[in-house]
């Protein structure tokens, strides 16, 4: 089970809050259940929220993988059917075949909530973790800037790794999730 770093659940008070603008007045669209899913590449948009951005996220996201052989993942759903962010995460990380020098980022754009998940030996600790989420994904989403989310992290984890001299020599693919106790972080507002 992979260590869940983060998991934020976000309440929306007002309409100009939520992902859909402050000048819509009509109820959001209404979000589609999705159950975990195996991500193939660095990107995957089902909510179809980054537009013409995701050839500059996969961009920084190459960039952390080419500096530190850390591959992040980004998926973007309506809805984590039902399910826990930190147990819907988890689950497309299984599905996924996820390792060590793997990061998933997880946002269901329609909830208001996301996760971030990493194997117990990813090489940064859970408390470097949080902080990348709380200062460089939250903001990121709080405003809807789906694609400045991962933009963000990515430069982050690449500062926070190069400060910790931790550079990897990361020579092919993952090799699956180490089995280990999972690590929720209470839910906080993204508000």
């Amino acid at each position: 089970m992979p260590h869940i770093v983060r998991v934020l659940a976000v309440l929306i008070l007002t309409l100009s809050l939520s992902p859909w603008g402050a000048a819509a007045h009509a109820d959001p669209p209404a979000a589609v259940p999705e159950p975990p899913v195996a991500v193939s590449g660095p990107v995957t948009d089902r909510a179809g929220v980054l537009g013409g951005r995701q050839a500059e996220v996969e961009a920084a996201i190459a960039r952390l993988r080419v500096r530190h052989g850390v591959r992040l993942y980004v998926v973007y759903v309506r809805s984590f059917s039902g399910m826990g962010a930190t147990d819907w995460a988890a689950g497309t990380a299984r599905l996924s075949g996820l390792g060590r020098l793997d990061l998933l980022l997880a946002v269901a754009t329609g909830e208001g909530r996301y996760a971030v998940c990493a194997d117990p030996a990813f090489p940064l600790s859970g408390a470097q973790l949080d902080s990348v989420a709380a200062t460089a994904i939250e903001p990121e989403l709080r405003h809807s800037d789906w694609a400045g989310a991962p933009i963000v992290a990515a430069r982050e984890y690449d500062a926070v790794l190069a400060s910790a001299g931790t550079v990897s020599a990361w020579n092919g693919p993952a090799h699956g999730l180490r089995r280990g106790p999972a690590v929720q972080i209470p839910d906080r507002l993204w508000g």
